[in-house]
């Protein structure tokens, strides 16, 4: 483990065009149908972003609860939160940013995705 860390300090340390911010996050999400409202979701999340020459790695872990219309928060479903990925510009106007996903309940099956998001500027 003591070569993993100093590896990647010395790593960090050696590459000029490695970069990193930290943050912290939060995600609501409110749920219709039919112009209905029935469930709201909860995110709170710590993330850590790269910028290794022209790419922007990043990567997040969190946790948040899924509450159905009528339930009072804290007494909703609470799941485990992961996403990470990868984004890159082309040309200064394509742009491609590319995640995966995680959402891993205690109670019922996790939800898993991953999201291609393309951005042309013209």
């Amino acid at each position: 483990m003591y070569k993993i860390v100093c590896g990647l300090i010395l790593f960090s340390i050696l590459l000029p065009n490695l970069y990193a911010d930290s943050y912290i996050a939060t995600r609501q999400e409110l749920w219709f149908s039919d112009s209905s409202y029935y469930k709201t979701s909860h995110h709170i999340k710590v993330g850590k972003s790269i910028m290794f020459k022209d790419y922007k790695i990043f990567g997040e872990v969190g946790v948040g609860e899924d509450i159905n219309e009528g339930t009072p928060v804290g007494s909703g479903a609470s799941f485990d939160y992961l996403r990470f990925g990868i984004s890159k510009v082309f040309l200064d106007s394509f742009k491609i940013n590319l995640n995966y996903r995680s959402k891993m309940k205690s109670a019922d099956r996790d939800l898993n995705w991953i999201v291609i998001n393309t951005k042309y500027k013209f």
